[in-house]
């Protein structure tokens, strides 16, 4: 007799309380052929990968799209390299207008601008060791042009 209890009531509670997800934000938009669902903050994801299989455990699963720039985004590409990555100390940057004035914005992957500021060509150097070990966007803006780029920078210990 308990056995059956204990079925009715795990039948009964995997339909009361379906899947469900806390986190610190959130939203699910759709239109005539598309759905679009995010989360920012799930306290449990993993990828594990090998040669032939692709494991990923968390709320939202990664779908990897190729966009192709349009020919006026890929004039608004600022043309730039930044090294070392990953970095323990500091992030150099290279290419762009040698005279132009850029603004760099440093932000961690929980959106948080830690860093925003607006220096000269000859002074684009970002100081990372005051960071915790972790990635980084770090985004660059060339003045005159608005010309972006975005570098994914990985902090760590030497």
């Amino acid at each position: 007799m308990r056995y059956i209890i204990l079925v009715f009531y795990f039948l009964f509670t995997a339909n009361v309380y379906s899947q469900s997800v806390i986190s610190s934000a959130g939203k699910t938009s759709s239109g005539d052929n598309f759905i679009i669902s995010w989360t920012v903050g799930e306290v449990a994801i993993s990828t594990i990968k090998n040669s032939e299989v692709t494991l990923t455990q968390g709320f939202h699963q990664p779908l990897v799209v190729d966009i192709a720039p349009t020919g006026i985004e890929k004039s608004m590409i600022l043309e730039m390299k930044a090294f070392p990555n990953p970095t323990f100390d500091k992030v150099i940057f290279e290419g762009g207008d040698p005279v132009g004035i850029y603004h760099v914005r440093v932000v961690d992957k929980l959106g948080r601008v830690l860093e925003q500021k607006s220096l000269p060509y000859q002074d684009l150097v970002l100081e990372m060791s005051r960071y915790e070990n972790g990635t980084y966007l770090v985004e660059v803006v060339e003045d005159d042009s608005g010309k972006r780029k975005i570098f994914n920078i990985i902090k760590s210990y030497k």
